[in-house]
């Protein structure tokens, strides 16, 4: 039986919804900051830190949380092999990467291995937040500072195929969200209402079929729709 860390103590409300997180992360100090940083939260609780591939497997096909924040790099398995074990098996937990690699190449495999979310380890307390929120609802979410240049990267290799032709105000939307923009600020780009913005988004979604916003931009990646 593997041995994990002490798991934080939960301190919610009896009755409130709380989103239930593993960290997989080797560096301790960087792992109880993410613990502290969230545990701030109402809606969330750190069951556990985990500091190998192997631990992640296990805790989650055990204790099934809610999300899984995973480092690439762990001792032993690596944290992609681990959410690519793990999504094997039909468990609710939703994989989020949380790494210091943004390039291109990390990043088109962590995707490959099926995380729904990707954010540097840079990134601010209000995006984690925003992020793990967004990822436990079934939604998907990269980072700006990834979004771009694994379009760039990507995008240009990839053909037209089956895809209803967008219009150029729906491109122009795509464009704005493959940059990590939120509905707001594609309102706020094209000088659109946050309501149209939205209309556009829907039918975005039905052409590309997909479910998200992060369904949206590899598809559209896959399919050389931005650059």
């Amino acid at each position: 039986m593997v041995t994990f860390a002490t798991p934080v103590i939960d301190t919610q409300p009896t009755g409130s919804a709380v989103i239930r997180i593993v960290i997989a992360e080797d560096h301790g100090v960087v792992a109880d900051g993410l613990a502290t940083m969230l545990s701030f939260e109402d809606d969330m609780q750190v069951q556990s830190i985990v500091t190998s591939g192997e631990q992640l497997v296990e805790f989650v096909l055990t204790e099934r949380p809610d999300l899984a924040l995973v480092d690439v790099n762990l001792i032993g398995m690596d944290g992609l092999t681990a959410v690519r074990q793990i999504l094997k098996h039909d468990v609710p937990t939703r994989m989020m990467a949380l790494t210091m690699f943004i390039d291109h190449d990390t990043v088109t495999r962590a995707v490959a291995a099926g995380v729904a979310g990707y954010l540097p380890k840079n990134v601010r307390r209000k995006e984690l937040i925003q992020a793990v929120r967004a990822v436990a609802a079934g939604k998907g979410f990269l980072h700006p500072d990834v979004t771009r240049p694994f379009l760039e990267r990507v995008g240009p290799l990839a053909i037209h195929a089956g895809i209803e032709p967008l219009t150029h105000r729906e491109q122009e939307v795509l464009e704005v969200m493959a940059t990590g923009g939120t509905t707001r600020d594609i309102a706020d780009v094209l000088c659109i209402s946050e309501e149209t913005v939205k209309s556009h988004l829907s039918r975005i979604y039905a052409k590309l079929k997909a479910d998200d916003r992060v369904q949206a931009v590899v598809t559209a990646m896959r399919h050389g729709l931005v650059r």
